[in-house]
């Protein structure tokens, strides 16, 4: 994880270095990414002595067939204190490769690296998208900076927003195959996650499709004002009905900003998604920490470890804790959202059927007026047409929120209380953990 340059005379092999899919290993680095440490497997995985490993940058064991846009991403996240993961090939000592799926995290004056064997299906995705990437590179002489904006397209290709977004996804879908793989039970609380993100994209959808609806009936009860006038005085109810169509769905528009992000440039359903993104990274790195920090006590009571092994016991169960402190917190956010995106939507069903209201006694009163009401048939008709698409909408809207809601409450663990308006954990800064 050095910035500067590392060679090898060891030509990289088309052999893969093996190692079990129920094996976890990590190594740490101090700021400059010089290794400090790490457990005895990836000693022996990297097929290097402590003392060549000790004091050596992490480049070390980098793979020439990795992208330098991907160490790009990773370096300019960890340098602004963020979390992360990644795929990686890695170059063992005699050439050998092997592939992880690595969370890097920060610790105090460094990072720690834990790595597991990925096995998802995504992982077929990315091995494709890094030969691109370096193909690109070595092609189109693309910078570091470059290749990394590079990536980042290809990402949101694959329907990534940022890169977040993917090694949320990602970490997620190594676990669940990994549990899957040892046979393990599945974790409820992951998979009910994964499972949001595509219910919140067709939610989003319909926000997007319910802001233009809206935006289609501004000008109706202008239309309205100028048939009345022409039916004057007959027309003054329809005048009086125009200018309560317009108060009501001035007051229904506002509301629709209950439907944005706090600061108003997302909207809800968006907000919801980033924060489930977030839960996912948080609960599957937790899992993975707390189960090498299992590994390395089992190892070092054992005797499987190198003398002062101790120390790095107490950075993993450091890091064991605050993962699992920040996944709490990042899961009542979650939670907080989704019930306030289903309460939003049912606030706005409620001023749509007085919207509805309005506009029967539009019909009511053209009916009083007989044939005198002609030239308001249009506008009624256009009326009824944006209010079906309106309610149709809303109503796909409110299922939606619904299905959220169940689906948070799924993966929400029982202590919590989603009534709750504060929790503990949630006042927590988890900015310098994940963004």
């Amino acid at each position: 994880m050095s910035r500067q340059d590392f060679s090898s005379s060891t030509a990289p092999s088309k052999e893969e270095a093996p190692f079990e899919i129920s094996e976890l290993f990590f190594s740490r680095t101090n700021d400059r990414g010089i290794i400090i440490s790490g457990n005895e497997v990836f000693r022996r995985i990297s097929g290097y002595t402590w003392d060549e490993l000790v004091g050596a940058p992490h480049k070390i064991i980098r793979h020439p067939d990795m992208p330098k846009g991907v160490f790009y991403i990773l370096w300019e996240r960890l340098k602004k204190g963020l979390a992360t993961g990644a795929y990686v090939k890695n170059r063992a000592k005699d050439g050998r490769y092997y592939w992880v799926y690595a969370i890097f995290s920060l610790v105090d004056e460094g990072y720690v690296s834990v790595r597991l064997k990925p096995t998802s299906a995504l992982f077929e995705t990315v091995k494709t998208l890094y030969a691109e990437a370096l193909k690109c590179e070595r092609e189109d002489g693309l910078s570091p900076a470059e290749s990394a904006e590079n990536i980042h397209a290809k990402l949101s290709d694959l329907g990534f927003p940022t890169y977040s977004a993917f090694s949320s996804y990602a970490v997620a879908q190594e676990v669940m195959a990994r549990d899957e793989a040892l046979a393990r039970v599945e974790d409820e609380r992951l998979q009910s996650l994964a499972r949001l993100l595509p219910v919140l994209e067709a939610l989003d959808e319909q926000h997007t499709s319910l802001f233009a609806s809206f935006a289609k009936t501004r000008g109706i009860p202008s239309n309205m004002r100028i048939v009345a006038s022409r039916l004057e005085p007959a027309g003054g109810p329809i005048s009086a009905i125009s200018q309560n169509y317009r108060l009501m769905s001035d007051e229904a528009s506002n509301h629709l900003g209950s439907f944005q992000g706090a600061d108003g440039t997302q909207s809800l359903p968006a907000v919801v998604t980033e924060q489930v993104y977030k839960a996912l990274f948080m609960m599957a790195a937790s899992t993975i920490q707390c189960e090498v920090k299992a590994v390395a006590a089992e190892d070092l009571a054992a005797g499987a470890e190198k003398d002062g092994f101790q120390g790095e016991g107490d950075v993993l169960n450091k890091l064991a804790e605050d993962y699992m402190a920040d996944s709490g917190g990042v899961l009542h956010s979650v939670c907080r959202e989704a019930m306030g995106l289903a309460r939003s939507a049912k606030d706005l069903r409620q001023l749509v059927t007085g919207l509805d209201s309005i506009r029967v006694l539009c019909r009511v009163e053209a009916g009083r007026l007989g044939a005198q009401s002609v030239a308001l048939t249009p506008v009624i008709n256009q009326l009824d047409r944006f209010h079906i698409e309106i309610d149709s909408t809303l109503e796909q809207i409110l299922a939606l929120a619904d299905k959220v809601a169940a689906m948070v409450e799924t993966a929400i663990p029982r202590s919590f209380n989603c009534s709750l308006e504060k929790h503990p954990m949630a006042e927590r800064n988890l900015s310098q953990v994940y963004a």
